[in-house]
């Protein structure tokens, strides 16, 4: 494939990915699966969760070795917005641990003043690929309205660290160079950085320390070229 026209498809694939709409943002939707579920006085321990619609099936789990099984003889039902103080599941959190494998981008990124260039904060058009370790919490809370109705639900916080990678676009003119080009255009950078992330329901959001490095001949004049940044990082579609 020629230069430019893969230059054009990079153009492509980052522009689409950065246009993600907002409902189509990172999420960890609770679902069926082992969890470590903990109540008040009550020890945590292992279940398998099973979601139907709007109610929550749980079943003890045996461990065998590295395995583990359900114990369907042990489950228990109930529909979550029926959950109340004093029954099953009232005030409970269910938490997983897991690898975390994204799509991302960079919102927002501050540079550092370099060579009489003052601070930067900018957005240029970026995607990354984060791979971590996560930590899920889906809490059931529960409520009274004001006619004395009750009502409970769940709420999602989430926290993970690890490390990305991806490609960007960026400006390249004198300003960025010292003066040692005449050129102004877009350049193609390659970014690394780690990074770490809260969850809260649908909206994932982190902050990463990174380093870009320019992918063409004019890499060596780029005041920016290795240098560290801190950005603000969406995550835009979990896999």
């Amino acid at each position: 494939m020629r230069k430019s026209n893969l230059s054009i498809l990079i153009v492509i694939i980052l522009f689409s990915f950065s246009c993600v709409p907002l409902e189509k943002i990172s999420r960890h939707d609770f679902d069926s699966g082992y969890f470590k579920l903990k109540s008040p006085g009550v020890q945590p321990s292992d279940v398998y969760v099973n979601l139907i619609e709007d109610s929550v099936v749980v079943c003890k789990v045996t461990v065998k070795g590295k395995s583990k099984f359900p114990e369907p003889s042990s489950s228990q039902g109930i529909r979550i917005d029926q959950i109340r103080s004093g029954s099953f599941l009232y005030k409970s959190t269910f938490v997983k641990k897991s690898m975390d494998f994204d799509l991302s981008t960079v919102a927002l990124k501050y540079r550092p003043a370099y060579s009489g260039v003052p601070n930067q904060l900018s957005y240029n058009i970026n995607a990354l690929l984060y791979l971590g370790l996560r930590r899920d919490f889906y809490m059931i809370k529960s409520h009274i309205s004001p006619l004395n109705m009750g009502n409970s639900y769940l709420r999602h916080i989430g926290f993970d660290a690890g490390l990305l990678a991806g490609f960007g676009i960026t400006p390249v003119n004198p300003t960025v160079t010292n003066g040692n080009t005449v050129l102004e255009y877009d350049g193609f950078y390659f970014q690394k950085a780690i990074a770490a992330f809260f969850t809260i329901d649908q909206m994932s959001v982190g902050l990463a320390l990174g380093f870009d490095n320019l992918l063409d001949s004019n890499s060596h004049i780029w005041i920016y070229n290795r240098k560290p940044w801190i950005g603000l990082v969406l995550g835009i579609a979990n896999f």
